[in-house]
Order: C-alpha cells, then structure tokens, then sequence
C-alpha cells in the first residue's frame, strides 16, 4: 500500500484519462499533473466499461502508482452501473472517486452508502475513500450547497459546463458571460463549506491563449484548478494556480507588517505601498497558504 497525502491535497491540474486506454494511463502518470482521474464514464464506449475496470485495478496495484492523488470517475445512479463500478476497483491505492451528474444531495447520500459498503468488502477504513461531486446539471446548481454538506468524504465540487449548457440549451459566449452565474455558485457553496473549487475543463486543446483567458474569470473567483483532458494543458493552468511569487513576497511582507502596525492599535494602514487592512491582510494569508500548501504538496509527490 503507497502512502497517501494526509490533508488537503493541492488539485490544480488533475488530468483525466479513459480508463481503458493503457497508453494514455502510462502518459499520465508521466506526466506533472498534480492528480490523475481514471476515467469509467462518457470516456469509456459502453462496449468497453468492464475492460476498464479491470485495468483501472491492475493500475492501481501496479508500479505506475506515486503519492499523487488518484480518483476513478464512476457512472451515475441512473445508469445502473455505479455499485459495480465502486466495488470493481475501491482499494486501498485508491484515494476516492468523482460522482457525475447529480441532481439532488439524497443522490450523494445514496452514492456513499456505496462506498461504505465496498469499503467493508475491501478492509477498508470507513471514510478513507474521498468524493469530488461534478456538478454539472441544473438541478446541481440549485442545490449545490445542500450537496457539498451531504458526505463528509465531499472534498470539492467541479464545475462541468459542457454538460450543464446543453442542458440550458446554451453555448460557449464571449469571456465565458454564459458560465459566470452557475461558475459562481458552484464557488460560492465551495467557499461556504470548506471545499476544494476546480473548474470546468477547457475543450479547445490546441489554444494556449483561449486557455489563458478561459481560465482569467475562474482564478478570479477564486477556483483552486481545473480538470485537464491533455498533459499539454499542464504548465499553463499549473503556473496560473499558483499564486505569482511577486504577490506572494507581497503577503509575507503584509502580514509581517500588520503583526506591527496592530500593536499600536492601528486596523489600517499604507506601507511600503502596500494598504493593509482586516480585508487585504485575508487575501494575503490566503494567499501564504495556498502557496505554503503548494510547496508542501510538490515536496510529498516528489518524494
């Protein structure tokens, strides 16, 4: 059994690949993607979904495995397939699993009910299988909130647009306007519960400057990631999540200050024009954090 990352993992760029495609595996865990999702969903034809199982299994069990985190995606409750997918590969390599297209948290519910029952078959810890909830239907969106706090194994929500826009009978428009409310919502039920915001992923594989912009209102919001479908995708979306080391020098040096300026009763204050503030000095811990967490991760996937 390889030692799993103990807390918060750092999911800037977790890439998913068809989980019967031994080549494309072989290339992501080549690859300096910070988590890898073993695909048993839409990337797998129906005609291949067992095929899949048993070799997202010999994966997990084989010298291909890191510390990097490692998830299957699993097919939804109404397909009828999700027990079978769960029980054929849950293991102890295995560090959780991505449910998608819920609609309700009654479907969570259902999904960890599952889990638990596959971990009791394996001698599995109950618990120690995580879940990132896609959410990427209407009725995901409404209920969101309701279903970040439906399984304390939820560790963060990914945003899918392309399913949920053809449900909205939408598309793709200028600066992503389309996306900007779900986007937002499905950030905000993140930041509300503690869990970790990766958004939807890029589908134009080949344009590195519509990736940068496409992921421009995402970083703003305050999205930690996104799932990657190409290991060329890697380097741009893992230099924009991590925070820039100008603004991170910026908040060691805010926080050293405010420590100062609040012994002599001052809340706000300009210096070394820098306006700190109960506000800014938050962002800028923030910010120490993230990129505390980051150097921390890099370290233990490495070693």
């Amino acid at each position: 059994m390889r030692n799993k990352y103990i807390g918060r993992p750092v999911l800037r760029t977790p890439l998913i690949v068809a989980g019967n495609n031994e080549k494309y595996i072989k290339k992501a865990f080549s690859s300096d993607c910070d988590a890898i999702v073993l695909d048993l969903e839409d990337g797998v034809p129906e005609a291949f979904k067992e095929k899949a199982r048993v070799m997202i299994k010999e994966t997990l069990n084989s010298s291909l495995m890191d510390h990097r985190p490692v998830f299957v995606r699993v097919n939804s409750l109404e397909t009828g397939k999700t027990k079978e997918d769960v029980e054929s590969v849950a293991c102890d390599n295995l560090d959780g699993f991505l449910y998608t297209k819920p609609y309700t948290a009654e479907d969570i519910v259902e999904f960890d009910r599952i889990i638990t029952e596959a971990e009791k078959d394996a001698d599995l810890k109950e618990g120690s299988l995580k879940i990132i909830v896609i959410i990427e239907t209407p009725l995901a969106v409404i209920n969101a909130y309701k279903i970040a706090v439906s399984s304390k194994r939820i560790i963060g929500l990914l945003y899918g647009a392309e399913d949920l826009l053809g449900d909205m009978e939408g598309f793709h428009g200028p600066d992503g306007r389309s996306l900007h409310m779900s986007r937002a919502q499905v950030l905000m039920a993140c930041r509300a519960t503690g869990l970790i915001p990766i958004d939807t992923p890029y589908i134009q594989v080949r344009n590195d400057d519509g990736l940068r912009k496409f992921i421009k209102p995402a970083l703003e919001l305050g999205y930690e990631g996104m799932l990657l479908i190409t290991p060329s995708q890697i380097p741009i979306v893992k230099e924009l999540y991590t925070p820039p080391l100008e603004k991170v020098r910026d908040a060691y040096e805010m926080d050293k200050i405010a420590k100062e300026i609040y012994k002599d009763g001052r809340g706000v204050s300009v210096q070394k024009k820098l306006f700190i503030s109960p506000p800014t000095l938050k962002r800028a811990r923030n910010i120490i954090k993230r990129y505390e967490a980051i150097k921390n991760f890099e370290k233990y996937a490495r070693s």
